[in-house]
């Protein structure tokens, strides 16, 4: 079953075209029906649509509330609560003067059914001109901003989310049970509105993970009445489409003075010189191009003073890292949590190595990373009184940028972000932190203690990702701590749907790895540095091989320390035996491969390949440190071992391969745990409860 959406307001003028047309369309396999809404028309819209209810399947809404967004929502929510469709049915949007081509939904059913892997459909829009237009228009004006049409170049294939525009476009209906909606603050509403309708929502969608296809076939022509074709109209949606890109770009990712980017305002000025030029040279192509410029700026210019009184929540989620690992890629996922409830994010880090690769990556979802380095005043010792100064004159400015509502920092060692929660204090702005260490005791100079009490006033709320580490941060930071803050232990998560027991990717994953389908594999993955100690893991293999001959090892990570590894274990004569993989960046398909993940680490916040091994149905080994203590002390799904005593800790695991029955107890165990207790909705419960209320 295909439905398609339609939302009118005074549509009578074209309505007859299109309901012709659609009287005329080809019925695709399973049916279709039309739900129109109207929105408030008083034109006698409703009865003409009511009078083609013999020959359509048709069903009439009506709201009184202004604004097509609002009218697509309702549609939505009718069609949501309806029971018996196929979860896989398809959302058909389009125009009350969009007139289909005979073949339309036959077209958008074949290639839904051909991409089921893409959830988001955009279709050819082609102009239906009331009147041939004027020379100059089709030359100089973007006809597809102007008017929503589609390029007649644009091939089938994938496709940047905001090229899926609402006058002919599909969406699968899963998408909307998943909860997603169209933003009803923007796009036609009777008035002047800011542009960006449907593309806010396909752009959102592609943010989320859902992919976008273009089908050339499916074709609507899009009626442009004559009024459209004056240059006022044309200079109008310029203004329209500068407010809807001010709420489409990423705040604080270039430095802005009054709320807009300077390049924004130095580009304003250049426009403002070419007119003049223009003018006085009486180059009327070159006048309109500077013109049209213009009046987009000055729609961005005119949202972005509306934009700082406009209600509306955005987290900034910002740290003193240094490198990619565990806590950058939660912080990423807590901005997708906060999406799902509604409240915008982004992040804004120090550059590490792979800062560019992952912006891009990040990029793919529309995730916003900005560079953001502030003065380090606590974290570094030396010209801290320097770097104070510099903070108060030049970094506020920075942060302000941003137009958060609350600045979440994450603190993954002892005081390493106290600068940047200070600096949210000094701009009067509410902060979060999050802890992902357990922090060994620490003395704060008698300099910072005034700081930190001016920094920490400003947190409502912290939270831990073990009770270790939480316990640790208190010991250090209670005097500081404000009486109200709230506070919470959130573990990380694991994605148990890309996680999971797979005997097949076991053995794929051997067969790629070159390991022997009857051997016993352990490994680890995990950064190879001097955190993780994986020479001890080395040294334990070594001991476990003169029990098991067919016992190799597998290190599933890059570091500083590799080149000193693979030198150990040639001169232990182990090498062969020994598997290097370097990063890893699809470590779910690897997994499988384990008998057993072994977690040597001297101290961790949490160990989140503790909890992805115990997903894929791996048994699990850590040492009995915080963050994997705090895993695996009551668990079912692995054991504990001295951090320090390699021999005794061999003695367990030798136990432990011995005993294949017991193994897989631990791995099913442990596949159960990770659902119930860090599965991505689980631990998305728990951030939304942390942050309600304190945004």
């Amino acid at each position: 079953m295909l439905t398609v959406l339609m939302a009118t307001c005074n549509g009578a003028s074209t309505l007859p075209k299109v309901l012709d047309a659609y009287c005329r369309l080809q019925a695709p396999a399973g049916g279709w029906r039309v739900l129109v809404v109207d929105n408030g028309s008083n034109d006698g819209s409703a009865a003409l649509v009511s009078s083609y209810a013999e020959c359509l399947p048709l069903r009439l809404l009506h709201t009184p509330i202004a604004g097509k967004n609002a009218a697509l929502n309702l549609a939505l929510e009718y069609l949501l609560r309806e029971a018996g469709p196929a979860a896989d049915e398809l959302f058909v949007f389009s125009d009350d003067d969009a007139t289909p081509a005979s073949d339309w939904l036959v077209q958008w059913q074949g290639c839904a059914n051909a991409h089921p892997e893409y959830a988001v459909f955009g279709g050819a829009i082609e102009p239906d001109w009331a009147e041939p237009p004027p020379e100059w228009l089709p030359r100089l004006v973007p006809t597809g901003l102007t008017y929503g049409l589609t390029s007649a170049a644009l091939p089938d294939g994938p496709v940047f989310p905001g090229l899926v525009w609402g006058a002919n476009m599909a969406i699968r209906r899963s998408v909307f049970e998943a909860g997603y909606r169209y933003d009803t603050s923007i796009g036609p509403n009777g008035g002047a509105y800011a542009m960006g309708s449907e593309t806010e929502l396909t752009r959102r969608l592609g943010q989320a993970g859902y992919r976008s296809w273009f089908c050339k076939s499916a074709r609507v022509a899009h009626h442009i009445r004559a009024h459209q074709l004056s240059t006022e109209y044309v200079l109008e949606k310029a203004w329209r489409f500068g407010r809807g890109k001010y709420r489409q770009d990423s705040p604080g990712t270039f430095p802005e003075w009054l709320g807009v980017p300077r390049w924004m305002q130095l580009r304003y000025l250049k426009e403002c010189a070419g007119y003049l030029r223009a003018r006085v040279l009486g180059d009327a192509d070159r006048l309109f191009q500077h013109r049209w410029e213009l009046a987009y700026l000055r729609g961005y210019f005119f949202e972005s003073r509306l934009g700082r009184r406009r209600p509306g929540k955005h987290v900034l989620m910002t740290s003193y890292s240094g490198e990619l690992g565990g806590m950058e890629l939660r912080m990423a996922q807590e901005v997708r949590y906060l999406r799902s409830a509604g409240v915008s994010g982004s992040l804004a880090l120090r550059r590490f190595v792979g800062f560019d690769a992952w912006t891009a990556q990040l990029a793919g979802e529309q995730i916003p990373l900005a560079e953001f380095d502030p003065p380090a005043f606590f974290e570094q010792w030396q010209w801290r009184r320097w770097n104070l100064l510099r903070s108060r004159l030049w970094a506020a400015h920075r942060l302000k940028a941003f137009r958060a509502d609350l600045v979440h920092v994450a603190l993954c060692w002892t005081n390493y972000g106290a600068s940047v929660l200070w600096l949210a204090r000094h701009c009067r702005l509410p902060a979060v932190l999050s802890v992902h260490n357990a922090f060994p005791p620490a003395d704060i100079s008698a300099w910072h203690q005034p700081l930190l009490r001016q920094a920490f006033a400003a947190v409502r709320g912290v939270y831990a990702v073990s009770p270790s580490a939480l316990a640790h941060f208190m010991a250090i930071y209670r005097p500081y701590l404000p009486e109200s803050a709230r506070l919470a232990v959130i573990p990380n998560s694991v994605d148990t749907e890309r996680f999971q027991p797979s005997a097949g990717l076991r053995d794929a994953a051997r067969q790629r790895l070159g390991l022997p389908p009857d051997a016993l594999v352990i490994g680890a993955v995990g950064r190879l540095s001097v955190q993780k100690r994986p020479a001890l893991l080395l040294e334990l293999f070594i001991l476990l091989r003169r029990q098991y001959a067919h016992l190799y090892l597998l290190m599933a990570g890059s570091g500083p320390l590799e080149a000193m590894l693979r030198e150990q274990a040639r001169l232990a004569g182990v090498a062969p035996y020994v598997v290097f993989t370097g990063f890893v960046p699809a470590v779910e398909t690897l997994l499988p491969a384990l008998d057993l993940h072994v977690l040597m680490s001297r101290n961790e916040g949490f160990g989140i390949a503790t909890i992805e091994a115990m997903a894929c149905g791996v048994p699990v080994v850590a040492t009995d440190v915080p963050g994997s203590a705090d895993i695996l002390r009551d668990s079912g799904g692995g054991l504990l071992v001295p951090a320090d005593d390699v021999p005794v800790a061999a003695a367990i695991i030798a136990r432990l391969l011995a005993d294949p029955e017991r193994r897989a107890r631990l791995g099913r165990q442990g596949r159960s745990e990770a659902v119930e207790r860090y599965s991505t909705a689980v631990v998305g419960k728990l951030v939304h409860a942390f942050y309600d209320g304190l945004i």
